[in-house]
């Protein structure tokens, strides 16, 4: 899910400060009309948290890969979906959402996740060899280095 791929062009972050902004980002998002430079990690983030706040989490995911593979061939980009960095994050930012009171707002929500999960979070729990392995591009494949949490 997660572009870590050499960038094609420079990224411009989306401030995505209201609900929305970002649900205009979905919106575009699947329609493939989101500006690829604006395809950003917290762009990634955003869309997560309105799947995963809408959806279960075997639908979410089944619409963010369905979404991404159908974006990135509208973009030529070939390399851009990796099935384990999107299962991660996915789990991750589920995890957030179910340990919380109250639903937070989408935009609550993103600036929280933004702010504790970065792109290269997978790292902490992924050696690079895996994690960059074509294996763990196609297939989700469980972290080398330490367990993940509980998703909750």
């Amino acid at each position: 899910m997660w572009a870590m791929t050499a960038p094609r062009a420079t990224k411009i972050e989306p401030l995505l400060r209201t609900d929305a902004e970002i649900l205009d980002l979905v919106e575009q998002f699947e329609a493939c009309r989101w500006p690829y430079e604006n395809w950003t990690h917290r762009a990634h983030l955003a869309v997560a948290v309105v799947y995963l706040t809408r959806l279960s989490f075997p639908d979410a995911l089944a619409r963010m890969r369905r979404n991404i593979q159908a974006y990135n061939a509208t973009r030529a980009d070939t390399k851009g979906c990796h099935e384990t960095i999107t299962v991660f994050f996915l789990q991750r930012i589920s995890a957030y959402l179910a340990a919380q009171r109250r639903r937070p707002s989408f935009a609550a929500a993103l600036a929280e996740l933004a702010t504790h999960l970065d792109v290269n979070a997978p790292l902490e729990f992924y050696s690079s060899d895996l994690l960059w392995s074509s294996e763990a591009r196609r297939y989700w494949i469980e972290p080398d280095l330490k367990p993940l949490p509980p998703s909750g």
